[in-house]
């Protein structure tokens, strides 16, 4: 961090970059207000003396600010937001507001709290995962439409036959002209997702293949390539996390907690990370059949727990583990010990 000249924090926008950009040779501080687009970035950035620090709270469209810094030989930092008060509970809520805050932050204690600077190539595969995931959630509802609509004709068919012409026919023939034009768009609907989704898990399978991670991960019993797939997409670097339980935190799959005159209270999860990351665990869990996290999920629906309840702990022990694997480099086995 002493090594460098001129430090920029900026708060980014889709269209205005606030920021202030202190020289620590000369002690100056300049706030500056511009167009957020690379025609106007690139050169301020090129112009600022060097070696420059870029930091830039994380939020939407940073990733081609990010690029910008790596391109030109900036040091660029994410900063996470909800580790500074100063900012998340703020009143005053104006960008020149949070830059203030951020540079006193900085001043005071020398740098900033830091969110996970994903690489592009990390980006995208998240990007793939994450559209994949959008698509068999579309896939469901429409699913659940073309039942409703055969349905509410007397014509209840299984989803094996939606794709089958001869059934198609027969329901063109049964419905009238304007009832099987909802339908057909709905099934013209359900076939392009179809060859969306073959694209898309075609195209994750190839970015993956090569990885030890994602080989590793399905050593697990309930883990497919799919979610092998997603976890590695959303947590790229598991050693981040310095312990097990900081991982499962990370997941959204521990409890909230509230405690206050010495009594704690314990309520729902938190579903503080990434929805796509859960979904995974928890989907691990109730399609396995033989692993630790399934039998404590078991364990807990016997001590009639309800079922919601029962799958998390599973899935936060499934975290658990894969957080160890990870770390240690090891393949799953039954009754692995957690660090």
């Amino acid at each position: 961090m002493t090594a460098h000249r001129t430090i920029v924090i900026a708060d980014h926008h889709k269209s205005i970059f606030v920021c202030q950009i202190l020289d620590r040779e000369t002690g100056a501080v300049e706030r500056r207000t511009l167009q957020s687009s690379r025609s106007v970035l690139e050169p301020f950035l090129r112009a600022l003396e060097g070696p420059v620090l870029v930091f830039i709270e994380a939020c939407r469209s940073w990733e081609w600010v990010g690029d910008l810094c790596e391109e030109l030989g900036c040091d660029f930092r994410l900063i996470d937001p909800r580790q500074m008060p100063e900012i998340s509970k703020s009143r005053k809520k104006t960008d020149q507001a949070d830059v203030e805050a951020m540079v006193r932050r900085f001043l005071v204690q020398g740098d900033l709290p830091r969110a996970y600077n994903a690489t592009r190539s990390e980006r995208e595969l998240r990007g793939l995962t994450r559209q994949l995931s959008k698509l068999r959630q579309a896939r469901r509802d429409l699913l659940l439409q073309i039942h409703a609509e055969i349905d509410a004709h007397g014509l209840p068919s299984a989803k094996k036959y939606f794709h089958d012409l001869l059934w198609r026919r027969q329901m063109e023939a049964k419905l009238s002209e304007d009832c099987w034009l909802i339908l057909l768009s709905l099934l013209q609907r359900l076939d392009f997702i179809d060859v969306q989704r073959e694209l898309f898990d075609s195209r994750i399978q190839t970015r993956v293949a090569g990885l030890e991670t994602y080989r590793r991960l399905q050593t697990v019993p309930g883990i497919g390539p799919i979610i092998a797939a997603t976890i590695v997409a959303e947590v790229p670097n598991m050693k981040r996390f310095g312990s097990a339980r900081q991982f499962a935190s990370y997941c959204g799959l521990v409890p909230s907690v509230r405690s206050s005159a010495g009594k704690a209270r314990m309520g729902s999860i938190t579903k503080s990370g990434p929805r796509d990351l859960r979904w995974a665990l928890g989907h691990a869990v109730f399609v396995g059949r033989n692993s630790d996290a399934v039998h404590l999920c078991r364990r807990k629906k016997a001590q009639k727990k309800a079922w919601k309840a029962a799958l998390c702990a599973g899935a936060n022990k499934l975290a658990r583990i894969i957080w160890a694997m990870c770390v240690h480099e090891t393949d799953y086995e039954s009754r692995l010990k957690l660090a």
